[in-house]
């Protein structure tokens, strides 16, 4: 291989791409970054609805944190509710128990008490 066609070799190799290729060539990098970005731009703000929606859900949110509250209200009520009922209920079966079969609490002292008939 001689010095001219080394030269027209690296010539060909050195040659420059034309002005619109040269660009895209030089900064294909930012031009990729670019059309990324206005791609999520677009998906955020077109598509997604971005900043309403985060509003909508953040109301959405809301109403579902007072209604836990008034259900934990309303369930604490019925919940106290349930218990005095629950101690009527035991009085009742404990009355009950105490006369048809004459039971008695632990530690309480039974006394019965005899008519007698005088003639």
């Amino acid at each position: 291989m001689n010095i001219q066609s080394y030269l027209h070799l690296s010539n060909k190799r050195n040659k420059k791409p034309n002005n619109l290729f040269g660009f895209f060539y030089r900064y294909w990098i930012g031009i990729i970054l670019i059309i990324i970005l206005t791609s999520l731009i677009r998906q955020n703000f077109i598509s997604n609805n971005f900043p309403t929606n985060i509003y909508n859900k953040q109301a959405l949110l809301q109403q579902n944190i007072t209604e836990n509250q008034q259900l934990e209200q309303e369930n604490q009520q019925l919940k106290l509710e349930l218990a005095a009922k629950s101690d009527q209920k035991l009085e009742i079966l404990e009355s009950m128990a105490r006369q048809k079969f004459g039971l008695i609490k632990a530690g309480e002292k039974y006394y019965q008490i005899r008519v007698s008939e005088q003639n």
